[in-house]
Formats: C-alpha cells, structure tokens, sequence
C-alpha cells in the first residue's frame, strides 16, 4: 500500500503529544515582528527549503518590508471567543484566532469558516484536511514536516519547533499527490513554542504575490 494512501478515503490523523503548549501565544498585548522579502521568481532552487533557512543559496531579492502584528483585544462569533490580530501596515486588515485543546483555528474572513492552521498534539508525518467550499472540492492540505527540539533559522536559534506544510488545492489533485507520494513542494511556516510563528516560505503562485514571499521573525 503507498504511503498516506489509507487518507484518501477518511482524511483523518489521530496523533500523539508534542512538547509544547504555546505556538501562538494569544495574550492581548502580544507582538511580531517580521521581515517580509520579494525573491525574484526566475532563481534556481527556488524550492530548496533548506537552503532558504540555512541562508546558503543566493537568491535575487526584489523588496522587503517590515511588519508588526499585535494581539489587541477579543471577539466573539458565533459563540466562539478570538483573538483580534491587527498589523501596522493596514488598519483595516484583521485577524480572528484561537486555541481549542491544543489546536489553533483561524476564521477566514472571505468564507466565515474556521481553518485548523496548526496543530501541536502531533507527529512528523501527520496531515489533515480543511475544506474551503460547501461542495468539498477544493481543500487545503497540512503535513506535519519537522517537530525539532532545536532549529536554527537564518541564523537564529529556536527551541521547539513544529513546521507545517500546506497546500490549498482542489481535492482531486490532493488525491493524486498522496496516491503518487508525489514530491510536489509544500509551502512550509515553522513554529516555536512560546513565539509563535518564526519562518513561512511561500513561491509564487500560492504566495498571492508575482514573488516567492519569504516572512522572517525579527
């Protein structure tokens, strides 16, 4: 049987614990700061991830800007209490947040539905499913690649670390890439326990931009 084969039929992960229990620390008052960097989408190796954190390859920078994001204050939809995450660079940009039981939801403000972005209860390996419309067609994939007790990151050094790789795509190409152990690469954000998210690498298309975005903590 290929390997992850058994989730196209139920697209469910049960896991085992981590180390820790704060990747997103959500106390009102709580900052980020961050490094946002425009690769040029012509570079070789644009998918070598390692060589991204690792600062070994040399990459065509086209821009970058700085970002603060802080935790202001709650709010309550549907029943369920977030955290409001506003940015200095847009003050009509708002993010909605919160932990349940080790797992981080974030509500997305095109569709109103809640997205399980991180999980902390897990293993390298692990993968689960968020689907984006009604009629389940398209679905953002999440695969556990790192839980790392030590990481360095450009230059710095993390401890606890949990990185996340995620693909929105429709499912049935999810299907093919689980079916084929495809090699296909997974945009991948890194978390450290007590901070919060450190690294994200996202190239061009899924990055939203005509770059590859590369978002570095401060």
């Amino acid at each position: 049987m290929k390997k992850y084969q058994y989730l196209i039929v139920v697209f469910i992960i049960f896991t085992n614990t981590t180390f820790g229990q704060s990747y997103y620390p959500l106390e009102v008052g709580n900052t980020w700061s961050y490094t946002l960097t425009d690769y040029a989408t012509s570079d070789t190796n644009r998918t070598n991830l390692d060589a991204m954190i690792n600062i070994s390859n040399q990459r065509e920078k086209w821009g970058s800007i700085d970002i603060k994001y802080t935790v202001k204050q709650d709010s309550t939809v549907n029943g369920k209490t977030y955290k409001v995450i506003t940015n200095n660079k847009n003050p009509f940009e708002k993010g909605l947040i919160r932990k349940e039981d080790g797992n981080y939801f974030r509500l997305n403000d095109q569709t109103f539905k809640e997205e399980n972005f991180l999980k902390t209860d897990v293993e390298v390996g692990n993968m689960w499913l968020d689907y984006e419309n009604e009629d389940q067609t398209v679905a953002t994939l999440y695969v556990v690649s790192c839980i790392d007790e030590q990481k360095t990151i450009k230059g710095k050094t993390y401890q606890n670390v949990i990185g996340i790789g995620e693909i929105t795509a429709p499912v049935a190409q999810i299907i093919v890439f689980l079916q084929e152990e495809s090699n296909i690469f997974l945009p991948t954000k890194y978390y450290a326990d007590g901070i919060g998210m450190i690294y994200s690498y996202v190239p061009y298309p899924e990055s939203g931009t005509y770059s590859d975005l590369e978002t570095s903590i401060k």
